[in-house]
């Protein structure tokens, strides 16, 4: 998960679906207990209707005579006259007798007083599915004490029952759908938020093509405008980058001075001691140190001129560097008759500066001129965003013992021809500071060949 879109998105498809779920679940509660409350309030009605309906006979109780309620043939809920309606009504008397019932139940069994009575309590009615023959039923009843004589109150029940079947076509028809628009929902969510997200961070993608254009040279700083949580960075950045050019542009130039204001009495006083005829063990001395110091500020100098920025935002074209140094080389070892061969691949741009790239390429063709006896080939070729660069002679070459310490500061193979020893370290330097490679071995040619592997620019 490296990318934030998809962080984003993988929590939310986690997130979205509990959240719908919850949601779902304290809907289809909500509903049920909406249709349990219209369930009581019905059976309730029901119940006025039946105390509404009901009545004592207009004659007196005979001596002995049970005392009964009279209830109409029909009753106003067609409901109740319907056979099978699944409303049914009940009168059962003080003896736990059944003694009236709808013509609704004409094709069921009744219930019993105890079948009815223990499911339920006074707080319950209409709450509580009551089953009865495998079916499953809504409930209510309600006692009520009758005066059917002076003095006499004989108690009655009146019992309401409405089968729970359309409750439950009801209540599955309502999950089906709701969980359906849900589904629908979290989908349009998630398609909605990814939207969401790929506008809300494509002004992170302007910024990484701003960097992206400043690192290729394209550029000096972060260009563009940037929503405000993002131009504060982004101004801080182009102040920090400024301040870094300009302190290492200070830096090059204070040490290049150093090394320049050194430079020139340390060559005055080498060149006085090597005239001089005094005591030869102190000349010889001195002669060591000055040209350990010379060597010093010969490193230090070639240093100051490199930049050592790995990901600089400059470019630089390898195929002018070469032909002007070969150029240059030739003529300087015109005497040697060098034959140099350029082969160089398309779109050999270094990814850094020109002043590394021509400080490097110059010791390493330097020393091929140097040691080789009539050739030196240099070639490039671009493979996976690097830059290699292959430089090879025809001279003596460089033994396998000697190929990692040949690019140690102040180490030489053939101390007959002037120089410091220094080149090839600088040399590599600059190449590890950009993050490259130098591996020294043996070419075609019969002597050294040096691979050089640089950052390719885009």
């Amino acid at each position: 998960m490296t990318s934030i879109t998809a962080r984003l998105f993988f929590a939310s498809a986690l997130l979205l679906p509990v959240f719908l779920g919850v949601t779902g679940f304290f809907l289809d509660r909500a509903f049920q207990t909406s249709l349990i409350t219209a369930e009581k309030a019905r059976l309730q009605r029901n119940i006025y209707l039946l105390y509404s309906a009901a009545d004592l006979p207009t004659r007196p109780l005979k001596k002995n005579e049970k005392p009964r309620l009279i209830m109409p043939k029909e009753l106003r809920d067609k409901d109740f006259e319907r056979i099978n309606s699944g409303l049914y009504a009940y009168l059962f008397n003080d003896k736990k007798e059944l003694v009236w019932q709808s013509n609704s139940t004409s094709l069921q069994t009744p219930p019993t007083y105890d079948q009815i009575s223990p499911k339920l309590n006074a707080d319950e009615s209409a709450e509580i599915i009551f089953e009865f023959e495998n079916e499953n039923y809504f409930i209510a009843y309600s006692d009520i004490f009758w005066e059917v004589a002076k003095n006499r109150e004989v108690p009655f029940r009146f019992v309401a029952v409405h089968d729970s079947e359309d409750f439950i076509a009801e209540k599955n028809a309502y999950r089906n759908q709701l969980w359906q628009w849900l589904g629908a929902v979290g989908i349009l969510l998630l398609i909605a938020q990814t939207a969401i997200l790929r506008w809300g961070l494509s002004p992170l993608k302007k910024l990484a093509v701003a960097l992206n254009a400043m690192q290729s040279g394209d550029t000096r700083d972060i260009e563009g405008d940037h929503p405000d949580e993002l131009q504060d960075i982004v101004d801080n950045l182009n102040q920090v980058l400024a301040r870094e050019q300009a302190l290492r542009q200070r830096y090059r130039n204070s040490l290049s001075d150093l090394a320049h204001s050194l430079k020139t009495p340390l060559a005055v006083m080498q060149a006085k001691l090597s005239q001089a005829s005094a005591d030869e063990e102190l000349q010889q001395l001195a002669a060591e140190q000055v040209s350990r110091m010379n060597q010093v500020v010969t490193y230090q100098l070639q240093r100051a001129v490199s930049s050592q920025q790995q990901g600089s935002h400059q470019r630089s074209d390898l195929e002018p560097i070469v032909r002007r140094l070969l150029s240059a080389l030739q003529k300087v070892y015109a005497s040697k008759g060098v034959q140099a061969d350029c082969e160089l691949a398309a779109h050999s741009i270094f990814a850094g500066d020109e002043q590394d790239l021509m400080e490097v390429i110059g010791n390493i063709t330097e020393n091929a001129f140097k040691y080789g006896k009539s050739r030196v080939h240099v070639r490039s070729e671009t493979r996976d965003k690097q830059l290699l660069i292959n430089i090879s002679d025809d001279g003596p070459g460089v033994p396998a013992e000697q190929q990692t310490r040949i690019l140690e500061r102040g180490h030489r193979l053939d101390t007959s021809l002037p120089g410091q020893g220094i080149g090839l370290s600088v040399a590599a330097d600059i190449i590890h500071s950009y993050g490259g490679k130098l591996h020294v071995g043996r070419s075609s040619l019969g002597g050294a060949e040096f691979q050089l592997v640089l950052p390719l620019a885009s």
